[in-house]
């Protein structure tokens, strides 16, 4: 059981800082995402839950899917979240310029706020029905995952200490994926924003004013902003 099981820290050089690790020898079983949409399209009875997935699924309209969550585990029920996951740049950006949501999912604005600490009025300026909302009574949410390979710990970072700064953010795709990666110019300089924190993610894609606070880390390619900092936390959210 792995809320029973001893949960082990990993210090990164990086960032110096430690992370939560879960290692490969403790693995028993990998269910992957994809596996499951396919299980669910091809079932040849199918139940309430299945049919509003395979339902959300053509409304979508993606290729590079899958399904995670309760569902994956096959520990659902008739009212169970729905937790789809889109793999790689252009699915992501096809599904995010596309997809419209449905249905605003409101306990997600009251408990984002009582769960990480902010204001009503923050957790309503960064939620997206597109990646949470309900449909036909069953909520639902959206992942990405960036599909690339990537280098790991390619850069090394000294804390400066907290910062607070607006500017005009700039994300691409990779803004969606997790951590959060985007940059900010203030001031005639740029700085790198790493979000450790999911729920900004919608809110450091495009380009707009923002106000950003983290933690600056001294870093060899950029000066990085680190939110999600287990110092001070952090955020980002609309400046006008």
């Amino acid at each position: 059981n792995l809320l029973q099981s001893r949960q082990e820290f990993i210090y990164e050089p990086c960032f110096g800082a430690s992370f939560p690790i879960k290692r490969l020898s403790e693995v028993k079983k990998h269910l992957t995402p994809e596996d499951k949409i396919d299980e669910i399209i091809r079932k040849s009875s199918t139940s309430e839950l299945d049919e509003i997935i395979l339902d959300l699924i053509s409304k979508i309209d993606v290729k590079n899917i899958g399904i995670t969550g309760s569902i994956l585990l096959n520990i659902q029920h008739s009212k169970s979240d729905i937790d789809f996951v889109i793999y790689g740049d252009k699915d992501t950006e096809d599904f995010f310029n596309t997809f419209e949501g449905f249905d605003i999912d409101r306990d997600w604005i009251l408990e984002t706020s009582k769960n990480y600490n902010i204001s009503i009025e923050l957790a309503k300026s960064i939620y997206n029905k597109k990646i949470r909302g309900i449909y036909k009574g069953i909520k639902y949410s959206v992942l990405f995952v960036d599909n690339k390979p990537w280098k790991y710990c390619k850069d090394i970072c000294i804390k400066e200490g907290p910062i607070k700064i607006s500017g005009d953010i700039y994300g691409d795709v990779r803004a969606l994926y997790y951590p959060s990666t985007a940059f900010l110019f203030s001031n005639k300089k740029m700085f790198k924003i790493l979000s450790y924190e999911g729920i900004y993610n919608t809110i450091l894609y495009g380009n707009h004013k923002v106000e950003i606070y983290g933690m600056l880390m001294k870093c060899n390619e950029y000066n990085t902003i680190i939110i999600g900092d287990r110092e001070i936390g952090g955020y980002v959210r609309p400046y006008m």
